[in-house]
């Protein structure tokens, strides 16, 4: 089993320092997700219900989309990752824990709809169905290298589009739901 090391970065460095963690690199996500159920992961069902920011980006803004991370009472931020905005149009939306990430414009009018506050949004999405991961794992997701901390959730709504959301963005934008139809 392959591993890694990756640097979790201190949001505060006066008062925690960075910590770097040892991860399990996961190469076939089917088959990972397929281990978990057969070791005891409950799949479960969750709805997202925070509403979130979001504003117009503008063509090449660089957008710091690095996920927040809470370990051992702290939050962290994982790696290096950055977008830029590529198509006209697109949102910059941040989510309560403070990530940021880029949505293109059809995509964001399927998800999310305007409140009665300027700039804040509903989300509207169905329900996805997740496991929980016991442990840290890298992995590619569609849009490129992802890290999964332990605690974090996988998305497996699709197979063929699983994610993690970690965990302080997961506790802070989703609420748990009974079983929906697949």
């Amino acid at each position: 089993m392959e591993k890694k090391k990756l640097t979790l970065t201190s949001l505060n460095k006066e008062e925690y320092p960075d910590k770097e963690v040892e991860c399990v690199v996961v190469k076939d996500m089917k088959a990972y997700v397929q281990y978990l159920l057969e070791n005891g992961a409950k799949v479960r069902y969750a709805q997202k219900t925070a509403y979130v920011s979001a504003r117009v980006g503008v063509i090449g803004e660089e957008v710091d989309t690095r996920p927040r991370v809470e370990r051992d009472g702290q939050v962290y931020v994982i790696g290096e990752t950055k977008g830029n905005v590529k198509v006209e149009g697109s949102m910059i939306v941040k989510n309560p824990d403070g990530e940021e990430y880029i949505v293109k414009p059809d995509e964001f009018a399927r998800k999310y709809r305007a409140t009665s506050e300027k700039g804040v949004y509903k989300p509207t999405n169905g329900p996805i169905k997740y496991v929980e991961i016991d442990q840290d794992i890298a992995f590619t997701a569609p849009w490129g290298e992802m890290y999964g901390a332990k605690g974090a959730v996988l998305n497996i709504s699709s197979l063929d589009d699983v994610y993690a959301i970690q965990n302080e963005a997961f506790s802070k934008t989703y609420t748990d739901v009974e079983r929906v139809k697949d």
